[in-house]
């Protein structure tokens, strides 16, 4: 008998009575129809709490059919079903964990241990399908609520759907068009307005975007904001021939090793970097983007921050360390987790009934690069 289910609100007011000694001066419990009135129910309610409560022990029926109560059972029952259900919330991510999906899981990790809830991590570092198939569990896997790294994929969106039409509480690392669950990130369209409008403000050119467009919802973010600092400033003619747009990771697993995630934009870079006069200004997506800019730099012979200036997105740990420093947008990954976590919490309890996005401020850290 689930006592705190919305179902059996009376069977949780009888248990609840019979805890408090409402009854204790009665040799038996009182009729099913003085119950009945007294709990302004039916007598096939009552029947039937009656029935769940003597199935538990915690009532027993005498030789005359009369009820009383077993006090030790009582309170075994009611220790049971006083504690309420610990939360189980998962990280769900197709990827090989970097410095983001670190920093996102400490801040899931914060917010679960000061709410004494649970946390589970859903991954697969070998592609998608391991982790969607996954994810269809969520439910049986005793998962109220989930935070998931999206791609844009016709799966994703599925599965995401299925899970919602569940009950399963669901956010997503930035917006996936499709679904209408909540979603957490930086303000990647603030971040990137500030950087490309920096750079165009201290050279007084347009500025390079360096980087996919179109792999996810944040990279749309970043480029719609390139599109408007450039044409605020001017350069709205010189937007698509000054976008340097290539497939980056995208959703082949085999894009995803660290190496590769350098490797692929040094070559684009490098491409780039030898059709182009210097000095030249570049918007990275990210700050992987960056460093692959900083390996074909060196490997032309060009020095950064003179030759080439570049502003990336994310501080990494690695932005401080590269020569010279790079200069970056600061991403609160950390707050991402814990809002999200935070945000998951309110969907299970019931206290939201509608998509919310939430979208953190970003920083613009200066360092050498630009």
């Amino acid at each position: 008998m689930k006592y705190h289910s919305k179902s059996s609100r009376v069977a949780e007011v009888v248990l609840a009575d019979l805890a408090g000694g409402r009854f204790r001066g009665e040799t038996f419990l009182p009729s099913e129809q003085r119950l009945a009135e007294y709990y302004s129910s039916s007598r096939h309610t009552i029947r039937r709490i009656i029935g769940n409560l003597v199935d538990d022990g915690v009532l027993t029926r005498c030789g005359n059919q009369r009820l009383q109560v077993n006090p030790e059972k009582l309170r075994e029952v009611e220790a049971e079903h006083s504690a309420p259900e610990q939360i189980t919330l998962a990280f769900a991510y197709a990827a090989y964990p970097d410095a983001m999906i670190s920093s996102v899981t400490t801040g899931l990790k914060q917010y679960v241990a000061e709410h004494d809830m649970k946390l589970q991590l859903l991954t697969s570092p070998t592609g998608h399908g391991p982790m969607l198939r996954t994810l269809e569990h969520a439910a049986a896997l005793g998962i109220q609520g989930i935070f998931v790294l999206p791609y844009f994929m016709e799966e994703y969106v599925d599965v995401i759907n299925k899970l919602m039409d569940s009950g399963v509480a669901v956010a997503t690392l930035s917006e996936l068009p499709g679904v209408q669950c909540s979603s957490v990130c930086g303000d990647d369209y603030s971040g990137a307005f500030v950087a490309v409008s920096r750079l165009i403000e201290k050279y007084n050119r347009p500025v390079y975007f360096f980087g996919p467009r179109g792999e996810t919802s944040s990279s749309v973010d970043r480029y719609n904001a390139y599109c408007r600092a450039m044409t605020e400033a001017g350069f709205d003619e010189e937007v698509a021939a000054y976008t340097v747009d290539f497939e980056a990771y995208g959703s082949n697993p085999e894009s995803w090793p660290m190496e590769s995630k350098l490797e692929r934009p040094a070559d684009m870079a490098r491409a780039f970097l030898k059709q182009v006069e210097t000095p030249v200004s570049l918007f990275c997506m990210n700050d992987y983007m960056a460093q692959g800019v900083y390996r074909a730099a060196a490997r032309l012979k060009l020095e950064i921050g003179k030759d080439v200036v570049l502003i990336g997105f994310g501080d990494l740990p690695m932005a401080q360390r590269l020569e010279p420093p790079l200069t970056t947008i600061r991403s609160a990954r950390e707050q991402i987790g814990y809002q999200a976590a935070k945000l998951l919490h309110g969907l299970v309890k019931g206290e939201l009934n509608t998509a919310v996005h939430l979208r953190l401020p970003m920083e613009l850290i200066e360092r050498a690069s630009c």
